[in-house]
């Protein structure tokens, strides 16, 4: 691991979008802790791969104990990360039409994944960071949505509601942790083509998510990282508490 430059933990990192930061991110030489959910033969080749600059994190972050457990971790390697990117996300379908504890479960489970999790691992870390008083930046890179500023379908209304507290959160750290070297930002994608997407599509078309893109195509993972690379970099850092959109120009504020 020499001649490593940062350190770096992204959630929900074995596809999607958050693979394609990783990937983005292994070839400015950084050290990944790539937290997933499951394994798959595809993800284990690029582990393997990539096992010099990539330490793999199983952990449903669905679960408190087991995003304690993944902080736990990052920390007992005495490695304390320079940035932290909160990935990670859902957006099961929850239409008013469901029973109130079912969708008080979907709820639950969204804003568990979606909201909680990242800001335990910003409150564990932003905590650990004043108390060692550890001599370096820390940035947080949250990917919110453009749901958070413009709403969502009514079948979504908790995805809708976790990534406008993502937003929220992402402001107050930097608001209150700034003189501690804590700088924190959201990325706001719109439809991005991926394969949680994809089921949307399957059930909508691709002409519902493509409408309101002013672009020839839907946004990729691969329009998110170089963004995500560059704040990582630290010459975004007077940006601090701010939200990139990255949608298509299909919500414009």
């Amino acid at each position: 691991m020499r001649n490593i430059k940062k350190t770096i933990l992204v959630t929900g990192g074995s596809r999607g979008i958050g693979l394609a930061i990783t990937k983005e991110l292994l070839k400015k030489k950084n050290l990944i802790y790539l937290n997933y959910k499951s394994n798959t033969l595809q993800l284990s080749k690029f582990l393997k791969t990539n096992k010099s600059q990539i330490i793999p994190l199983k952990a449903n972050l669905s679960l408190k104990k087991e995003v304690f457990r993944l902080v736990k971790k990052v920390l007992n390697d005495n490695n304390f990360p320079d940035v932290i990117i909160n990935n990670a996300g859902i957006a099961p379908s929850a239409p008013v039409s469901f029973t109130s504890s079912k969708w008080v479960e979907q709820w639950d489970k969204t804003i568990d994944v979606n909201l909680k999790a990242p800001a335990l691992i910003c409150k564990s870390f932003i905590e650990q960071k004043i108390n060692m008083k550890i001599n370096k930046k820390l940035r947080i890179i949250n990917i919110s949505s453009r749901a958070a500023f413009r709403g969502e379908t009514k079948d979504f209304i908790p995805y809708a509601a976790s990534k406008g507290g993502l937003i929220s959160l992402t402001k107050t750290i930097a608001k209150s942790f700034g003189k501690e070297g804590i700088l924190s930002f959201s990325i706001a994608p719109g439809f991005v083509k991926t394969e949680m997407a994809d089921e949307f599509i399957n059930k909508y078309s691709l002409n519902h998510a493509m409408e309101g893109i002013v672009l020839d195509r839907l946004t990729e993972p691969k329009d998110v990282a170089p963004v995500v690379s560059f704040i990582a970099s630290g010459k975004l850092d007077h940006a601090t508490g701010s939200t990139i959109d990255i949608n298509g120009g299909s919500y414009l504020r």
